[in-house]
Order: structure tokens, then sequence, then C-alpha cells
């Protein structure tokens, strides 16, 4: 059915929201889909009241005049699903949102190659989730090999083909430089195994890294194999230095920047990592600025505090809304720049494909994280406590075990509490492990996390309203 029966009553979905900026001008937007359209303050408020009323009868009583393009306007909401004919049950697209959390994801493959790291940060929800007694140790080869073979075996290849994205295993610690040895042997063995058709050839490499242990040779093996290298800084000295200490409380940052330095000057793809706490909150803008101009990186991501046992985040609503205004402005002047951020261009991309964001972690069944001593799980803040970890056995199919499915399905979608939130198909549902720690189950919201999602959509509504308006030819 191209169009609605004039006739037949017609209700509002439960996903629609308006969202009043000023300027005369409310959103309509339906949360489920992100479709959205702007309208007068004047026309949001008659549809607000169309409970029960058919088409004819709006038309009639609220656009004399004006009919055909009022049926035009309401039959355009009904096909972007924000009108429903009554009694519709809407809740079938929901349902077939969550069929497609049944569909086999992992694409990505942590190798823990060490739980030691060389410096201190005081903020670092790995090492803070490492329990005492704990014996740290170094992964040898034949358990990242391992890893690896899982990890290709794994790979959903129907849902590659379709991608322009390939599969990404990273690096990780610790201070995953520690392991060089063995870090060395996994690049040659992933371009074997690339060579062999075992994984894609857009298989991509991450390193994620202090940066203090890279060398010339270190760099130039990196660049050998095409690994993207993200280097944790958080600020200019000053700031950086505050947090990011070594095991004798001194600042990092010269260090840290001659290891950028070397490895760009190698010929690596560098980009930088910048943990959001309060050393660089109240200017993270100007950090920005500063990542842009004067370290002039192409790339970066900012990361949220993440809770651990050792260090819980003080006042986290307030630190939640104080990161969704700073990640809004930061993002502007990235955008402005040309310069990729990645955790709001998340949202961004969301936004502009229409797309429901199932989740803002590769934890939600999408990774295999592979720890030094043979073990593997969902998510690598528990690799300390190793729950949701199993010990590796080559039979195991990470797809199919309880573990991966329960936390794949971990979206908003499936839960219930979400559905009325604008930024439900947005949002990605936060941190699972923090939802863990702080309300006990990853199955309950990550409500620190609520204040960026909802903020970041209400920026993204307006912004595009902007930008519309601004090409809309002057009269």
């Amino acid at each position: 059915m191209n169009t609605l029966d004039s006739n037949v009553p017609v209700r509002l979905s439960r996903f629609v929201h308006f969202v009043d900026f000023g300027k005369d001008t409310t959103a309509i937007y339906n949360a489920l889909s992100q479709a959205v359209v702007y309208v007068p303050e004047s026309v949001s408020a008659i549809i607000k009241t169309i409970g029960g009323k058919t088409l004819d009868e709006m038309t009639c009583k609220h656009f004399h005049g004006y009919e055909t393009e009022a049926r035009e306007f309401l039959q355009q909401l009904w096909h972007l699903r924000m009108l429903l004919e009554e009694g519709e049950d809407e809740l079938v697209e929901v349902d077939l949102l969550k069929e497609m959390l049944e569909i086999p994801q992992i694409t990505i493959l942590y190798l823990i190659l060490t739980d030691i790291c060389n410096i201190g940060c005081k903020y670092c929800f790995f090492e803070g989730g490492i329990p005492e007694g704990h014996e740290f140790s170094m992964m040898s080869f034949e358990t990242a090999k391992q890893g690896v073979d899982l990890f290709a075996r794994s790979l959903n290849q129907d849902l590659l083909a379709d991608s322009t994205e390939g599969p990404r295993i990273i690096l990780y610690g610790g201070e995953a430089l520690l392991n060089w040895d063995v870090g060395k042997q996994v690049l040659e063995y992933i371009e074997e195994c690339i060579s062999l058709g075992e994984l894609p050839e857009n298989t991509g490499i991450t390193l994620n890294t202090n940066g203090i242990l890279i060398t010339p040779e270190i760099a130039a093996t990196l660049a050998k194999h095409n690994v993207s290298v993200a280097i944790s800084v958080d600020g200019p000295k000053e700031v950086h230095d505050l947090m990011r200490v070594d095991h004798l409380g001194k600042g990092t940052f010269d260090r840290v920047m001659h290891g950028l330095r070397t490895a760009r000057q190698t010929g690596c793809n560098v980009s930088a990592c910048c943990t959001i706490d309060e050393h660089n909150l109240d200017i993270l803008p100007a950090v920005t600025t500063w990542l842009v101009k004067e370290l002039d990186v192409q790339g970066f991501g900012f990361n949220t505090l993440l809770e651990c046992n050792a260090r819980r985040i003080e006042r986290p609503l307030p630190y939640s809304h104080a990161v969704a205004s700073a990640l809004i402005e930061s993002f502007k002047i990235a955008r402005k720049h040309g310069v990729y951020e990645d955790r709001f261009m998340r949202k961004v991309n969301a936004f502009v494909e229409g797309n429901f964001y199932f989740s803002d972690c590769g934890g939600c069944g999408m990774q295999i994280v592979m720890s030094p001593e043979g073990y593997i799980g969902t998510c690598h803040a528990y690799c300390g406590t190793k729950e949701y970890f199993v010990r590796y056995d080559p039979a195991i199919d990470p797809n199919q075990h309880p573990f991966w499915r329960e936390w794949r399905r971990r979206s908003p979608i499936n839960m219930e509490g979400c559905y009325d939130c604008i930024a439900l198909a947005n949002c990605g549902g936060g941190c699972p492990h923090n939802a863990a720690l702080v309300a006990g189950s990853i199955w309950e919201k990550d409500t620190s996390f609520c204040p960026h999602a909802t903020e970041a959509v209400r920026f993204l509504i307006e912004d595009l309203y902007r930008i519309r308006s601004e090409s809309q030819p002057s009269s």
C-alpha cells in the first residue's frame, strides 16, 4: 500500500519525539529509524493532537485552504512511520531489528600481548580491574597464533562480503610493546594468513600503545605491515603529565612525543587516543585544537572514563553531562579542520545513514579477546577476573557460545526501558561493564552514557537543520 486511506484513524508512533529549538521550528523525529522532519511550531502542535483522528478530519479541521499540502505532509509522516494506523503493532519492526542480533557479527580480535604496563596512568580501567594476587604474564606466540586462527574461523564471510570495512586485529595491553618479540611474529603470521586466504585482504591491524617504547626498528616493522598506531596522549605536556605518569609518578609526555615522532617519521599511520578526566574535561575544546593544530593528527578518538574496582567515577552524572557538552564542541572543531574524531563520528554516521546503531562497543558480541594466559572472552575489562572468559579450546565457536550470544543481544533494542528515549537508535547502549559494576548486571542501563547519547542526538537534529537552512538559496 503506497498511500494511507484518508478515512483510517491514525496515531503517533511511540518512537516519535518533538524537539523544539527556537526559530519557530520543531523537529519531528523517529527514534527508531532516525528519520527527521522540520515543521513550524504551530504545525507540530497540531500533529501532537492527531491520536484517533483520520487524515481527512485533521486536514479539514486544522488546514483549511491547504488541504492538498496537508494530506501530502501527513502521508509523508506515515511513510516515515511517524504516523501509524490506529491499532497497528509497531513492535513488529522492533522484532525485525532484534533478529539481526542473532546473526554472527565477530569482526574484532584483541590480542592482549601482556597485562603488564610500563607506566601507571591514574585512571586505567584495565589495570584497575586486575584483582590482588593476579600473576602477570606475557603471551606466547603459540597462544597468539591460536587467537588469530580462532578469529579467522569465527568470521562471518557473508557479512564481510557486504561490508566496506574488513575485520580488525588489535594488539593491546598493558603495554603491548613490552612483548614486542611476539608482536612481531604475530604481524608476520597475520600476513601469512592473508596470503593464504585464511583472513581477508582488507584485515586491518591496530597497535594501542603509550608510545614510549617505539624505536626506529619497531616503527619500521609496524609501517611494513601497515599497522595503524594509536598512541595515548591527553593534551599538552602540562595536561598529559597530570594523569599519565610512570611508576615513579613522573610525567611521560616527553617520552610519548619521542615515540610518536619516531613512528610518524618512519611512515606509520599515527592517531591519538585521549582519555577525558578532570585534568582535561574543562578544556577539552582547547585540547582538541592542540591535537589538530600542534600535534597535527588526522584522526583521533576520545575515551570516556570507565568504571573499575580500583577507582570509581566520582559524581558520574555531572561528569557525563560535562563530557557530552565538551564532545559536541570538540566535534565542531575537528569537523572544521577536516579531522576525524572517532567517538562522536559514530553518532554522526549512524544518524546520517539512518541505521540502527546496535552497540557502541565491540564487546557486545563482536569481538574475541585473547588473554596472555590463553583464555578467550568478550570484554578486555574482565581480563583480570576472567568473568565472561573461558579457557581456549580449538573446538569452541564464540558465535554460538552463551557468553557471546548474550553480549550480542545486549543492545537498547532488547532493553524496553530504552524504548522511550530519543537516542534509542543512535545510542549503542554504552558500556555493559560499567552497567554491571554500577547496577549489578550488563543488562542494566549504563546511565553514565545516557547524557552523551541524548545530547548528541539533539545536537545532530538541530545541526542538520542549520546545515539545510544555510544551503538554501536566499530569497
